[in-house]
């Protein structure tokens, strides 16, 4: 099959016997009849669908180490390289195909392998693959890690793994041809800290911002102060904070507001659905909220 139209790219390749082909299978289940974008280049068309935005994506692969094209270069938003973790140069083998990928200047770079022990009778450790990855400007993702089910029970929020993570990576990046959805107006706090979608309905708040972490450390005292934070200086719109960070600091934010009076949560409640209505684009006059009595 030949190009319909350019689309941005990730592209795939491995430094050992598994094809990059089995990895973007894993993303999109079924592989239909690869598009040759350029000589060694084959392509899979995928759509991104989240419940903030689409985009046509392609995922690219290379078995070659070889420099493409200038055109097709600039189409390419994210790098998935595959490494043999069960072999002692297996890092050594990957780091041979930076010269080339490099030349991308991705924004998404992903270091992908099945399983990396800790101590390893053979292979590359896991520390020594994040530390290659600090270096190298790479994330690290295993396909199959090591669970323990009962640290996994005692945590409440868990980190996404093996492809799920490659995913979420990638829908997290904004993509030049991404068509945002119609935003529908909340009706209640939960739908907008949901994007409408309360999690009864199987709402993911994971989905498209990769892994959040939970502020702590915020003491009552300083609740105003934070308030007007989130605000952005008192409402100003250039100091906004964005919806990541605004979702990092609701958990702490609910913990210490429920020790305070009534009234003063009402208000505290009020100007986070404000806060949060601004940092995804709306008009302070666009919520219906009560006036101070």
């Amino acid at each position: 099959m030949t190009e319909s139209k350019p689309l941005p790219c990730v592209l795939f390749v491995s430094s050992c016997e598994k094809k990059p082909e089995e990895i973007v299978k894993l993303i999109i289940n079924k592989l239909d009849e690869s598009i040759t974008l350029e000589e060694d280049v084959s392509a899979h068309p995928w759509h991104v669908d989240t419940k903030y935005y689409k985009a046509d994506v392609y995922l690219c692969t290379l078995e070659n180490k070889a420099l493409k094209s200038q055109q097709f270069s600039s189409r390419v938003h994210g790098v998935v390289l595959y490494f043999d973790c069960d072999k002692d140069k297996g890092l050594e083998a990957a780091e041979s195909w930076l010269p080339f990928l490099n030349e991308y200047d991705a924004e998404v770079k992903i270091l992908l392998c099945s399983n990396c022990k800790d101590i390893p009778e053979v292979g590359v450790s896991k520390l020594t693959a994040q530390e290659w990855c600090v270096k190298k400007g790479f994330e690290l993702v295993e396909l199959d890690p090591d669970v323990d089910a009962e640290w996994e029970a005692e945590q409440d929020f868990l980190e996404t793994t093996g492809i799920k993570r490659v995913v979420q990576a990638l829908q997290a990046h904004v993509w030049p041809n991404l068509s945002m959805k119609e935003r529908k107006e909340p009706t209640s706090f939960n739908n907008l800290l949901h994007g409408g979608i309360p999690l009864s309905d199987g709402g993911d708040l994971s989905e498209g911002f990769g892994n959040l972490s939970i502020g702590r450390g915020l003491e009552q005292a300083n609740i105003q102060e934070k308030m007007e934070e989130l605000l952005g200086g008192g409402g100003s719109a250039d100091a906004e904070m964005d919806f990541a960070t605004l979702f990092g600091e609701l958990h702490d934010m609910k913990e210490r507001v429920q020790a305070m009076p009534s009234d003063q949560r009402k208000a505290c409640a009020e100007q986070v659905v404000l806060a949060f209505w601004k940092a995804i684009g709306g008009d302070s006059d666009e919520l219906d909220l009560p006036d101070d009595e």
